[in-house]
Formats: structure tokens, C-alpha cells, sequence
């Protein structure tokens, strides 16, 4: 690692600018791109004639590619180095934009998304930060890429928006126009991190493809890894369940609209990129990691579980706020967490696990948290929610115990 980190700053003199705020700038560029497109597609598919199950299916879609192909890339990057598989990926990203732009039936547009969900280079982008940083900044450091990923996501609907009034092809031509600029400067201006490859260990595609079954269940048989990605998959159910049920909320109890909805999700966002980049760095440096799961989850499931007990508006915002915290954080923490615990050779292979894990409780939230709402009433998917997450407090002070332990049998043996 420190062979990577004197290499990259041999390599700053190009921009002048550190690795650290170089590939923040990358992630930033392209979930811009990303969200552009993303709030649209719900009202592109509906030209198409098309009820809510399909617009489901490009959801799902998507996530189903992401679970495949984030811990695939991952290792890829591992072995054939960050970069390459950065510029591919943001390639087959500009495809799927390309797609989007020119969808003249549901068909085309559910295949752009399916190849939206192939080009999922958030896990090189972690293990890139991971490369460059040592434990000490290594939480600071995905933070900050996290603050970028959520700025991406705001900045992103209100130019694709503003230029929807033109078309849906508008906003596509954006993406892909965003998207190709993003090539030409991870091409020219961000430097490779893996400087030492290991030809022996290269493969396909498809041998890493075949793998990933017997890879996912090696890292889940990790001690402490295991209920770590435990946590994330409940994460990832929760936190994909708030799109579909806050809306459902804020309409029922204060006669929100799409306008104070976007406000609502904007607040949200904000919160996460002001925790993530400025606050959690220092935090995690008094508490540790395993501390700041327990905190993220605690402060989850607090929150999902008085949201829809009041109709006061002051005590929804709170509970609001709490789950914002409580989601920037886990994310955060649960990432340097298990990248701290990765060799520097797999640190690839351990994000796109933790991102595919996610993804799968991406598939399933909104699946569960829209079918409650319909069927169960107003509060039955903020309760299951809170309940589920009751569950991954537990694990979480399992981890801390263990991560305690283990802490005091070092020292001992030394």
C-alpha cells in the first residue's frame, strides 16, 4: 500500500490535484449523469403504455445486474488494475445513456437499464480510496466519496427536469455528453493505483462470474464479516423501501406533493452529503467503526419506528433527520469496516460484495414496503422496517463485543 501512495503522489503533478479528491470528482461527474435520467424513467415508461408492475421490473432490473456484476468488476479491478476498469465501466454507462436517448419501445428502455445496472463502478471507486489511504483516513476518505455520490444524485433530477420540458432525448443526450467527458478525464488525469499486478491470477469475465457464488459464501464465513453484511442487506432493504413509502406518507398525513416531496428528498440528501464529507471522519476516529454501525442502525430504526406514530409535523422531521443520519453513517462505516479487514488485494472483491449484497435488499424493499402499504395500512412497512433493524442493532452489538474482545487478545499476545 505504501508503494501505492508514493506512487500516486509522484503522479499529482498532472493536475495538481490528490488521487483522494480526483476519483470524489469521478463519482460525482458520473452519478450526475446518472441522475438525470433516473427520476424520468418512471414517466418514459409510461408512454409506452405501461402499468406499474413493468415500471417495477426496470427497477428491479437494474438492481439484478448490480448484485451480478458490482462484485465481478470489483475483483476484475483487483487484478487488471482500478482504472482500466473504471474507463470501461463508465463506456458501457455511456451506452446505456445512448439507449435511454434513442428508446422508441419499453423493450429499448428496459434494456438500457439492464445495462445501466452492468457499468456499477461504485466498488472500484471504494476499493480505489481504499488504495490510497490507510486505516486512520480510510473512513475520512470513503466518506467523501460516499458526499459525492449523494451530491451526483441531487444536482443530477434538477437538470435532467429542467431539461425534460424539451423531451426525454434531451436529458439522454446530457448523460451521454457528462458521461463521455467523464471518460476523457478519468483517461487522462486519474492515476492507476495497483501498480504491482499478478498476471497468474487473471481470468474471464465468466470464470469470475461462476465464482461468485462460492465467493460471496467464503466472505460471509468471515468472523465479524458476516453479520456485517448481515446489517448491510437489511440496510439495503430499509433504505430502498423510502422512496416508495415516504411519498405515501408525506401524502396521507401532511398533503405532500411532488414539489415537497423533491424538497423532502433534497433535505435527506443534504444531510447525508454534510454527515458523510465533514462530520463522520472525526466521529470515527473517537468511536471506531464498529460503534458507528451500532449508531447508523440505532438511529435507523428510531427513526422508522416514530415516523408514522404522529401526525406532528415537528416529530416527523426529526424522524426524517434521524433516518438520514443513521443511513449516511451506516453506509459509511460498514465500508471502511470491511475494507480495514481486506487484504489490499481483494479490498475490490470485498466493496463489490458489500454493494451486490446491498442490492439485493434493493430488489426486495420497495417490493415489500409498497405491498404492505397497499394491503397492511399506513404504518405496517415502517413497523416491519424498525423491526427488521431492531435486528441489525443486535448484530451490531455483537460486532462490538467481538470486535472488543478481539481488541484486548492482540494486545495480550503481544
Amino acid at each position: 500500500m505504501k508503494e501505492n501512495l508514493d506512487t500516486n503522489r509522484s503522479k499529482r503533478s498532472r493536475l495538481g490535484i490528490s488521487p483522494n479528491l480526483l476519483i470524489a470528482m469521478t463519482v460525482f461527474i458520473d452519478m450526475t449523469g446518472f441522475g438525470m435520467v433516473i427520476p424520468l424513467i418512471p414517466f418514459y415508461a409510461a408512454t409506452f403504455n405501461v402499468g406499474a408492475f413493468w415500471i417495477g421490473i426496470l427497477t428491479a432490473a437494474f438492481c439484478v445486474m448490480q448484485f451480478i456484476f458490482s462484485p465481478i468488476l470489483g475483483r476484475l479491478s483487483d487484478n487488471r488494475g482500478r482504472k482500466p476498469i473504471l474507463v470501461a465501466s463508465i463506456l458501457v454507462s455511456s451506452m446505456s445513456f445512448i439507449l435511454f436517448t434513442v428508446a422508441d419501445s419499453f423493450a429499448l428502455l428496459l434494456l438500457s437499464r439492464i445495462v445501466a445496472g452492468i457499468a456499477t463502478e461504485g466498488a472500484v471507486a471504494q476499493a480505489y480510496i481504499a488504495d490510497i489511504t490507510d486505516t486512520k483516513e480510510r473512513t475520512k476518505g470513503l466518506g467523501r466519496v460516499s458526499a459525492a455520490h449523494g451530491a451526483g444524485l441531487i444536482i443530477g433530477p434538477s437538470i435532467g427536469g429542467s431539461l425534460s420540458i424539451f423531451g426525454f432525448w434531451a436529458p439522454g443526450i446530457a448523460a451521454v455528453t457528462l458521461t463521455l467527458l467523464n471518460l476523457l478525464f478519468v483517461s487522462f488525469f486519474l492515476p492507476e493505483t495497483i501498480t504491482h499486478r499478478q498476471p497468474n491470477k487473471k481470468a474471464g469475465t465468466l470464470e469470475y462470474f461462476y465464482k461468485l457464488p462460492k465467493n460471496m459464501k467464503e466472505m460471509f464465513s468471515r468472523p465479524q464479516i458476516g453479520l456485517v453484511l448481515t446489517i448491510f442487506f437489511i440496510q439495503g432493504v430499509t433504505h430502498s423501501a423510502i422512496p416508495v413509502i415516504l411519498p405515501l406518507l408525506g401524502s396521507t398525513l401532511f398533503g405532500f406533493g411532488t414539489v415537497e416531496m423533491s424538497y423532502l428528498f433534497m433535505y435527506i440528501g443534504l444531510t447525508e452529503i454534510v454527515l458523510q464529507g465533514f462530520v463522520i471522519a472525526k466521529v470515527a476516529q473517537k468511536l471506531g467503526d464498529a460503534k458507528l454501525i451500532a449508531a447508523g442502525t440505532f438511529l435507523m430504526t428510531l427513526g422508522m419506528l416514530t415516523m408514522s406514530l404522529t401526525s406532528n409535523f415537528f416529530v416527523f422531521m426529526t424522524s426524517v433527520t434521524m433516518v438520514a443520519c443513521g443511513i449516511g453513517t451506516l453506509l459509511t462505516a460498514v465500508r471502511s469496516y470491511v475494507s480495514k479487514r481486506s487484504t489490499a488485494t481483494e479490498q475490490g472483491n470485498s466493496m463489490g460484495i458489500l454493494n451486490s449484497v446491498s442490492s439485493m435488499g434493493t430488489i426486495l424493499g420497495p417490493l415489500i414496503g409498497g405491498f404492505l402499504f397497499d394491503f397492511s395500512g399506513l404504518t405496517a412497512p415502517f413497523l416491519l422496517n424498525a423491526a427488521i433493524l431492531t435486528a441489525a442493532f443486535a448484530f451490531s452489538i455483537k460486532i462490538i463485543q467481538n470486535t472488543t474482545k478481539d481488541r484486548e487478545e492482540t494486545l495480550q499476545s503481544e
